[in-house]
């Protein structure tokens, strides 16, 4: 571990403060209790959906720039961050009710707006997408999996356990960012590591074999809306086989984009912010 970056985390702390204390905090019904939203800034609604053992967190590097000109809407998905746990046995459809069912409490019948999902958020989001097709105006996937293709093996990720000192559990967290999450683990900051660390320990439940299915393929097969995909180029789930995802996207959803970033993982809305921001932007607009 770098020298003193445990220490630093806890400017991470307060930055994660500030930004949830300038959101507009919704709840909305969620198994035995509600599903937590955060909502900054005005104008055409974008919803945000993060990653598997992640929160609204995944997007901290992008709600400011995003919300300066858009309506940002980050939900935590059932189970995850401060969302209560969806009833079982749940599945990516039903995870998708759920949150489909609060947006149609918060926004008004006759409102618009954009979804973009990352990784297991990009494969419940799909779905969500689905049950909104009358008002979603367009679909991201970042790294999402769940689409009937190959996955690259995960090797090399640890556990840490309770024996160990806080600066051990930071690298074992820090190790693992680099397994899955980043595509060069020179980006993997104390940020990054604080975050990792806060949101595993609030996950209740596992994405399980939902990214092994081919439910989120299905989903885009029968969207009529615009749809695009975001992958970094070294993003760890895919492996050798992006261009079977460039290639399907192709196939399931004619004249939809498929941006490639150059050097990062699978997280790419952290580490490679000010693109995905741009496009996200730019699809807006």
């Amino acid at each position: 571990m770098k020298d003193g970056s445990f220490e630093e985390a806890v400017g991470s702390e307060e930055l994660v403060t500030r930004l949830d204390a300038a959101a507009r905090h919704e709840h909305t019904p969620c198994g035995a209790g509600t599903l937590a939203w955060r909502i900054w800034g005005s104008g055409t609604p974008i919803v945000l959906m993060h990653g598997s053992f992640g929160s609204w967190t995944h997007w901290l590097k992008n709600i400011p720039a995003l919300s300066s000109e858009l309506q940002v809407m980050a939900v935590d998905l059932p189970g995850m961050g401060d969302s209560a746990n969806p009833p079982e046995p749940f599945s990516a459809e039903s995870l998708a009710q759920i949150v489909s069912d609060g947006l149609d409490h918060i926004l008004p019948d006759d409102q618009p707006f954009h979804l973009a999902g990352f990784s297991f958020g990009g494969i419940v989001g799909g779905h969500v997408a689905l049950r909104q097709q009358r008002r979603i105006r367009s679909y991201t996937a970042i790294g999402s999996n769940g689409l009937g293709l190959r996955m690259a093996p995960r090797n090399g990720m640890a556990r840490p356990n309770r024996s160990m000192t806080p600066e051990q559990v930071a690298d074992v967290h820090r190790n693992n960012l680099g397994v899955i999450m980043f595509g060069d683990p020179a980006n993997i900051d104390d940020l990054a590591v604080y975050l990792q660390i806060r949101n595993t320990g609030k996950a209740r439940i596992r994405s399980g074999e939902i990214p092994k299915t081919d439910t989120l393929r299905r989903a885009i097969a029968q969207m009529r809306n615009p749809v695009q995909g975001i992958w970094g180029e070294r993003d760890a789930t895919a492996g050798p086989y992006l261009q079977e995802r460039i290639d399907l996207f192709a196939e399931i959803a004619p004249g939809s984009r498929f941006h490639v970033i150059p050097g990062v993982g699978h997280w790419a809305c952290y580490e490679a912010p000010d693109i995905v921001n741009r496009i996200l932007l730019e699809t807006v607009g």
